[in-house]
């Protein structure tokens, strides 16, 4: 338990009516293009196995390795037992942060929570000693305390206590802190992240957020929200094509803009502001991507119908290109300094995965979205391949791409994976059981909950900055 994602010209004699239409449709045609081969190669949501030839028999999905669980999870370990006690507390700041918290543990997707109906009678108050023996008896193997109280008219007193029963009944962790009312929240989420940290030896990631971007009308625009699907604020310019976000420095999300039809550049938001990131580049820059430490900075570019990979400073000096296929976009780096991208020929009607230069998804599946996770076993590669059927699968391998095995299987269309930061989940976008939105999946027991109902593309992760004296 412990180791417990054209050209076109007017004549000069047309009237100021007609240049003006002709220059809309222009810019409207350079566009479309830009998206065209954006969302055709770096974000196909609906992108399909190419066409077999006549007779040809369709690409062997067993190459794609072995679905990871059953439907009946036969073979699996049953889940820890573990006991969030309830709250009985009419205030407010108290039901929020113990529901915070009981929710995040339920996404861990690594234990059994005993139901609230089961709670042994007793009291449940800030102060209330928490029955360690009447739980046991329910089957307990863990039991997680969290309370809130007002503390005065601006702040709340927050406690976390957690029991690892197989270790004895003292407490395993037991902090109080004092915390805005506003922050209720959040709180709840670094609380979990800590009590995740005494129970398993590693700290949770639910102090995090998700950006990804949606729709909004003709445009897309960039959202974040926190790792439990909570407080979603889309903040571009709904006027704007927004696309491909990602994330610097914690709470810095980049992301790529085109304002009436003009290249892609790329904007910094950071605390409600957004300011531009100077490139050496004239024209689109479709997706970027910093590795762990932030000293390497890799950008998807455009030039001639074609995209390309380049690398440099953070700052965006020193750029070489590193790419070799015609096409090449969606860069993302390992916590080992691996590089992925998505790359290929048009040629050849699909797209694979590369890592370091070279590819290492299965040839006649067209493959998109690559991510890492730094996981308990390890260093994982996932990312999305197109099965046929306006459908795409998530498949898992090790960092250079090799042992791949499936994560989803005829479960609906499922893309754009994005790694928690503990790397214990992994979330993505999925229309399974009729319910499209955003998943998450543990990477500890396969399973999958969903957490929101927005529906987008290149969905990332990264955790929010850390706060002094927190949990």
């Amino acid at each position: 338990m412990r180791r417990f994602i054209a050209r076109t010209f007017t004549r000069a004699s047309a009237s100021p009516r007609a240049r003006t239409g002709a220059r809309a449709r222009t810019a409207t045609r350079v566009g479309t293009v830009a998206l065209a081969l954006l969302f055709s190669f770096a974000l196909p949501a609906h992108a399909q196995s190419p066409a077999a030839a006549p007779g040809a028999p369709a690409p062997d999905e067993g190459v794609l390795g072995e679905f990871v669980i059953t439907g009946s999870n036969a073979g699996q370990a049953p889940l820890p037992k573990i006991a969030v006690l309830p709250s009985l507390s009419p205030d407010l700041e108290d039901v929020i942060v113990r529901g915070v918290v009981r929710r995040d543990f339920e996404l861990t997707g690594m234990f059994d929570l005993i139901p609230d109906s089961k709670a042994p009678q007793g009291l449940y108050g800030f102060d209330d000693a928490i029955d360690v023996d009447a739980w046991q008896k329910l089957g307990a193997e863990a039991i997680v305390k969290v309370a809130a109280q007002k503390k005065n008219d601006t702040q709340i007193q927050v406690l976390g206590i957690a029991y690892f029963l197989n270790v004895g009944k003292e407490p395993v962790y037991q902090k109080t802190i004092v915390v805005n009312k506003g922050d209720a929240r959040l709180t709840g989420h670094r609380i979990t992240d800590a009590l995740l940290g005494a129970l398993t030896g590693r700290n949770g990631s639910f102090a995090s957020e998700l950006t990804f971007s949606g729709k909004w009308a003709q445009n897309r625009r960039i959202f974040r929200m926190d790792a439990d699907g909570n407080s979603l604020l889309a903040f571009t310019d709904p006027s704007d094509t927004a696309i491909a976000p990602n994330f610097g420095q914690p709470g810095h999300i980049f992301y790529s803009v085109s304002h009436n039809y003009s290249p892609f550049s790329v904007m910094e938001y950071f605390a409600g502001a957004s300011k531009p990131l100077n490139l050496p580049f004239n024209t689109s820059v479709y997706s970027l991507a910093f590795n762990k430490d932030r000293s390497k900075l890799a950008v998807a570019v455009s030039g001639e119908g074609k995209s390309a990979i380049y690398v440099g400073n953070p700052d965006g000096s020193g750029m070489n290109k590193v790419s070799t296929s015609e096409l090449a976009t969606r860069p993302a780096w390992s916590p080992s300094g691996k590089l992925a991208w998505v790359g290929g020929e048009p040629a050849q009607g699909s797209q694979r995965v590369w890592v370091d230069g070279k590819p290492v998804s299965p040839a006649g599946f067209t493959a998109a979205s690559p991510t890492f996770c730094d996981t308990e076993d390890g260093v994982k590669l996932i990312y999305s391949v197109a099965v046929g059927g306006n459908r795409q699968d998530l498949v898992i391998a090790a960092e250079k791409g090799q042992n791949m095995a499936r994560l989803t299987q005829n479960q609906g269309s499922n893309s754009y994976p994005a790694c928690s930061p503990d790397g214990r989940l992994v979330a993505f976008f999925s229309n399974r059981n009729k319910s499209p939105g955003i998943w998450l999946m543990s990477l500890k027991s396969w399973k999958a909950q969903q957490i929101s109902t927005q529906e987008g593309e290149s969905l990332n992760w990264a955790a929010l900055p850390p706060v002094p004296g927190g949990p």
